[in-house]
């Protein structure tokens, strides 16, 4: 039982972290950066308030669609289900290889059921 429950723990453990890594949400920081260097490109150009407003506009558009996205990838987080799922997974492993009451006293009494039927041999 305690290997059955050191194999177990390790599998779980394994588990955790590829879920917590392989299940993670995207990394939005690359858009961010494209839309903020397409930003001081355009404005570069611009000559006057128009075309300024217009590309603010712009990346403010581009923004809000990354943010927007990044609050899509957290509310569709399967991370923190699988984790529980794997901690229920934990719970259950822990209860069917603990040793129980009735587990013990049937083992001390074969123990000794055992050492009273082994004949002992004496020297002579």
């Amino acid at each position: 039982m305690i290997l059955a429950r050191r194999v177990g723990a390790v599998v779980l453990a394994l588990a955790t972290i590829v879920v917590w890594f392989v299940m993670a949400p995207e990394d939005r920081s690359g858009d961010i950066s494209q839309a903020l260097a397409e930003y001081s490109l355009n404005e570069a150009r611009t000559q006057g308030a128009p075309q300024q407003q217009v590309v603010n506009g712009w990346v403010a558009k581009d923004l809000l669609t990354i943010i927007a996205e990044q609050q899509n990838d957290v509310a569709g987080d399967e991370r923190l289900p699988a984790l529980a799922g794997l901690l229920v997974l934990g719970v259950a492993l822990h209860a069917f290889t603990s040793p129980r009451r009735g587990d013990e006293q049937t083992a001390a009494s074969l123990g000794a059921a055992e050492s009273e039927s082994v004949p002992v041999l004496q020297g002579s």
